[in-house]
């Protein structure tokens, strides 16, 4: 029989390997291994050195390439690349699957899961999820967090709590054991709270220097400053070929993965319902009842952090895999993850102004509803009362908070806002002295904090279809305002927001001051935070213009309830 096989051109042996394994999408190669192994000239002629284009053709079946040709937008990898790329992929799922977890291997494994995951259409997830990787996280984030982990590299941790965001679901993140729960929480919230110790050390222009972490996930080179400023990652953690471009590799913000998983681990309990509360606000209403009712609370306890893996993701063993295969033809998973991609993985030869990073602008129009939490450090702590520094306390509340957003847009020739110092505090020097003046139309006037000059900005409307519409990623500059809907306010409270965008990477502020004066003694917050997957928003807060003793701060989670722009999910 062999002389047979040997005798037939090798497009069709490529042919007969190629259904070996089609049938099996989730299993790994050995059909076409155990073909080579049938004689020295079989495996001369469909190696992966003689023959890429048989592993290219497998990978393709197997594995999402839209979002790399999207995101690129230069000529396609080669046959040889992608096979190079199946047999490392194979690599990494044969370790998740069997649970391998080796320390030299777990950053790059992690690099190869995080970038499969951003580049997801569907077949990426099916491929991790057939192999077990939100098991393999579980078991893998033991050895990251806590004071038992082994791995002490907070881009391992940044990675790993980031994947954990993108695999693990509500239905998995439930079904934990509640003790479980309760020490990942207390493992991630020295990350959340800002009250690691750790410091990293960094080999920077061929010198060692030690960095306190910052919010953004850069490297703070000035600790003089404010708990809360955000100073630009000038650091470019791994420099990596991704297909046949090269990009530097910036780990993910580890304190925004952080509170994204700290809120969907502690949304698996309800929020407990005040009882004495009425039932509705038809009850409340005749007995002059201010405040939220029971109705309200559960409106609240219901909104969840939306998770990847519970939208669209389905049991692989139970779909059709012509079905995986063809939603490379239905809109795009992967768009979702465009901007987090943009912020850790930046093409050499590039600027750092691309146009690219800019694709944030027109997520945040619309109304957001969420939660927020307090840290307990911003209680006074009676000076006789001990503390154990090796236990970081849990936070004391969770409350609800809403607004509806618009965004103001800056276009050429007009002149935008300045912007803020690079070692500035972005919250604070954005909106300190920010007035809005109506003008007529669609367009918007800001001052500066001086007052002395006026910026001409354009209301951005996502369904304009109008000849003088403009792309919004071409844009200078964004400002962000907005207020608590109307029907929340005798609920929840009655604020106005101001906000901005810092385009390089994304990062939004927005200032929350009390609508009605009177209300004063809500006080002003500044909420930070990073867009995760175009549909939340999550971050820090704190307090603003009161001492440091006063002030109070925390996380929140904001959660898109209106569908985004249009333009946003067009052919990029």
């Amino acid at each position: 029989m062999l002389p047979h096989l040997e005798s037939i051109p090798v497009d069709v042996l490529s042919q007969i390997a190629f259904f070996t394994v089609a049938s099996a999408p989730f299993t790994g190669l050995g059909a076409v291994l155990q073909l080579l192994l049938c004689s020295r000239n079989l495996h001369d002629a469909l190696s992966l050195k003689s023959c890429p284009q048989l592993y290219a053709r497998v990978f393709r079946s197997r594995f999402d390439l839209v979002a790399h040709l999207r995101r690129s937008k230069l000529a396609p990898p080669t046959t040889t690349n992608l096979a190079l790329e199946l047999q490392r992929r194979c690599a990494v799922l044969r370790r998740i699957r069997h649970r391998h977890v080796a320390d030299h291997s777990i950053l790059p494994d992690l690099w190869t899961i995080y970038l499969m995951l951003l580049e997801s259409d569907g077949m990426n997830e099916s491929q991790l999820h057939s192999a077990g990787i939100a098991q393999y996280i579980r078991t893998l984030l033991k050895r990251c967090l806590g004071q038992q982990g082994v791995l002490r590299d907070d881009t391992a941790r940044a990675l790993a709590i980031s994947v954990a965001c993108l695999v693990w679901s509500h239905k998995f993140i439930t079904d934990m054991p509640s003790e479980e729960r309760s020490q990942t929480l207390s493992e991630l919230r020295p990350f959340v709270t800002g009250s690691s110790n750790n410091v990293l050390s960094l080999d920077v222009n061929n010198g060692m220097r030690r960095y306190p972490l910052s919010f953004d996930g850069s490297y703070n080179r000035t600790p003089e400053m404010m708990p809360g400023a955000c100073v630009e990652n000038n650091y470019r953690a791994l420099l990596s070929s991704i297909y046949t471009r090269e990009y530097t590799l910036t780990a993910p913000s580890l304190l925004s993965a952080s509170i994204f998983l700290t809120f969907a681990l502690k949304e698996a309990i309800a929020l407990q319902v005040p009882k004495h509360l009425p039932q509705t606000q038809v009850v409340a209403r005749p007995t002059e009842h201010d405040g939220p009712t029971i109705e309200d609370f559960f409106a609240i306890t219901r909104r969840r952090t939306p998770l990847v893996a519970d939208s669209g993701h389905q049991n692989p063993s139970r779909e059709p895999f012509a079905d995986r295969a063809g939603r490379k033809m239905r809109a795009s998973r992967s768009l979702a993850h465009d901007e987090e991609f943009y912020r850790v993985a930046h093409r050499l030869g590039l600027p750092d102004d691309t146009w690219e990073l800019r694709s944030c602008i027109g997520l945040l129009s619309g109304t957001w509803e969420g939660t927020y939490m307090t840290s307990p450090t911003s209680f006074c702590r009676c000076p006789s009362q001990k503390s154990d520094l090796t236990v970081s306390p849990d936070f004391v509340s969770r409350h609800p908070v809403q607004c509806r957003l618009e965004e103001h847009l800056c276009f050429t020739p007009c002149v935008p806002l300045p912007s803020v110092p690079r070692n500035g505090d972005f919250g604070e020097s954005a909106f300190e002295h920010l007035f809005m003046n109506d003008c007529e139309g669609t367009a918007n006037e800001f001052s500066d904090a001086t007052g002395t000059s006026k910026h001409r900005y354009e209301l951005l409307r996502p369904t304009d279809t109008s000849e003088n519409y403009r792309d919004p990623r071409h844009a200078l500059d964004v400002v962000i305002t907005g207020e608590t809907p109307r029907r929340l306010e005798a609920t929840w409270g009655a604020f106005i927001f101001f906000g901005r965008i810092r385009l390089s990477d994304g990062l939004v502020t927005l200032t929350r001051k009390p609508k009605y004066s009177g209300d004063e003694g809500r006080g002003t917050w500044i909420f930070e935070g990073y867009i995760h997957n175009r549909r939340s928003f999550v971050g820090r807060w704190r307090s603003f213009g009161v001492s440091e003793r006063e002030s109070l701060r925390g996380i929140f989670s904001l959660t898109k309830v209106d569908d985004p722009p249009s333009h946003l999910y067009s052919s990029l």
